[in-house]
């Protein structure tokens, strides 16, 4: 009574239920069978062989009715053979086209899978709506930044046509042309004119 509520072992030993489906069982079925019709087909061969030694024997021994009931047991023999042949190809055949068909269920599946998956990815990003306007918000806030850079740089920093410092820069021309032409030090930074306020 133990065993009617007991665990069976395989489940208890590996903590999870066992990986074999009834399409498993199936498969192993249709293999089995044949298997046994391949060791039938193999006795009947045999058998074959033991009539013709059989027939042969009794032509040598003058056994005419003997050795023709011998050669009619080798034919029905051969017969068996070839029908236990076609039912082998057949079974060996649907063995062939239920492995195909279990791929390509395992293959449709995975396609399955990996369309849902795409799917829901394409779903997160939004579309090609969603990317365009997060596109265009990016080229808005590089704009932005490029307005901010421009008002910093007239605010507090120098602009190019600040009439100052072009008459301090024509200023420091002038000094390094003489220090190159005379060959000793400049004027004074003294001497600079004043920079207007």
């Amino acid at each position: 009574m133990g065993q009617l509520l007991a665990p069976k072992r395989d489940q208890a030993a590996s903590g999870r239920p066992a990986m074999v489906d009834d399409d498993d069982m199936a498969m192993l079925d249709l293999k089995s069978q044949r298997d046994q019709l391949v060791s039938r087909r193999r006795g009947v061969e045999a058998r074959v062989e033991k009539a013709d030694m059989t027939a042969r024997s009794l032509v040598k021994s003058g056994q005419k009715e003997r050795a023709m009931l011998a050669l009619r047991m080798k034919k029905q023999y051969q017969q068996l053979v070839l029908d236990s042949q076609g039912h082998l190809n057949r079974l060996e055949e649907l063995i062939d086209n239920i492995e195909m068909a279990r791929t390509q269920r395992t293959t449709v599946e995975a396609l399955k899978a990996g369309t849902a998956m795409l799917r829901k990815i394409q779903q997160d990003i939004g579309g090609a709506d969603q990317v365009q306007r997060l596109l265009g918000e990016q080229e808005e806030a590089m704009e932005a930044q490029r307005e901010i850079a421009a008002a910093l740089a007239g605010e507090g920093g120098v602009s190019a046509e600040d009439e100052g410092m072009l008459a301090e820069y024509a200023c420091l021309q002038e000094e390094a042309a003489l220090q190159t032409l005379s060959g000793g030090p400049a004027a004074s930074s003294a001497e600079l004119p004043a920079q207007p306020a």
